[in-house]
């Protein structure tokens, strides 16, 4: 579930939602005519994503700390969160049917590490049953995988990835993109000039490299993460006192009557469920802080 979205007041076709730049507050100007990596090659320090110093005058868009994202009307915004720690690790997008989650990690100073792992994520996913190809894509080399999973009914499915890498100064950002975008790359054109436009500002401070930066939620998170638990608990002592009222009911006593003394609380926990605060928010891939971030073996793209 979306914490974060635009109110739309009409339903727009995927196509609106991925190019619309209406409500886009700042718009850096594309350095030469053409679409990159269409009309032209794509130039990372030119055309975007950028880093802070190569755009240090951007405003508006939604500010997560570590990642500055374009507002685009219909575009929907769920934090990733990391159970363990509780830190925001990411950011899921939905554009429509498709979705992209965007994470990014400190990268050593002299060299790139998307090479690196797309290697690493290829053999995962093969490891793991599904499979992996490197293609050139618009910018630059890519991803596109099948990921195994399960449906339903227990059976294996596939569910379709693209997989984007972008090596920028001391900081390496993943797009995953899920959805008809994951195959359809005229639908991933949108979501691309998207991710163009975002702006990193991964700070001074030392970080060993492949460390995913943590994300500062906006402005209103935390207050609807609230919520929702506080909503959630509500609902589990409902069901907690339904099924307590159920077992005295039919919990015979000694002399054949339901015995409330007896029986209120057996077989039920008497502490709040496991917390599940960040799962409203969390996506599916849950890459280590200090590891290289890995394939997601079950995402949920749909």
């Amino acid at each position: 579930m979306a914490l974060f979205g635009r109110r739309k007041t009409k339903q727009l076709s995927d196509d609106e939602l991925l190019l619309d730049e209406e409500d886009t507050v700042a718009v850096r100007p594309e350095p030469a005519e053409g679409e990159p990596g269409v009309d032209r090659d794509w130039v990372r320090a030119e055309d975007g994503p950028y880093d802070i110093t190569e755009w240090p005058e951007v405003d508006g868009g939604i500010d997560l700390g570590a990642l500055r994202i374009p507002s685009v009307k219909g575009m929907q915004l769920r934090l990733d969160i990391e159970q363990s720690s509780g830190r925001v690790i990411g950011a899921t997008l939905g554009f429509g049917a498709s979705q992209a989650q965007v994470q990014v990690f400190a990268a050593p100073r002299t060299e790139g590490i998307w090479e690196e792992l797309r290697a690493e994520i290829a053999r995962g996913l093969v490891d793991s049953g599904g499979a992996a190809e490197v293609v050139d894509g618009r910018m630059g080399k890519e991803l596109r995988a099948r990921m195994p999973g399960r449906a339903p009914d227990g059976r294996v499915a596939y569910q379709p990835a693209r997989f984007v890498g972008v090596d920028g100064p001391r900081w390496f950002l993943r797009v995953v993109i899920g959805g008809p975008a994951a195959t359809d790359d005229h639908q991933v054109r949108g979501i691309l000039s998207f991710v163009r436009r975002i702006v990193v500002t991964r700070g001074d401070e030392p970080r060993p490299p492949r460390e995913v930066l943590t994300l500062t939620p906006p402005q209103g998170f935390a207050e609807a993460v609230a919520k929702e638990a506080q909503a959630r608990r509500e609902q589990q002592e409902q069901a907690r006192r339904a099924a307590a009222a159920e077992a005295v009911r039919k919990a015979p006593s000694a002399s054949g009557s339901s015995d409330a003394t007896a029986v209120a609380g057996v077989g039920l926990s008497t502490g709040d469920a496991a917390d599940t605060s960040g799962e409203a928010a969390a996506s599916a891939p849950e890459p280590a802080p200090t590891d290289a971030p890995k394939a997601p073996r079950n995402p949920d793209f749909t």
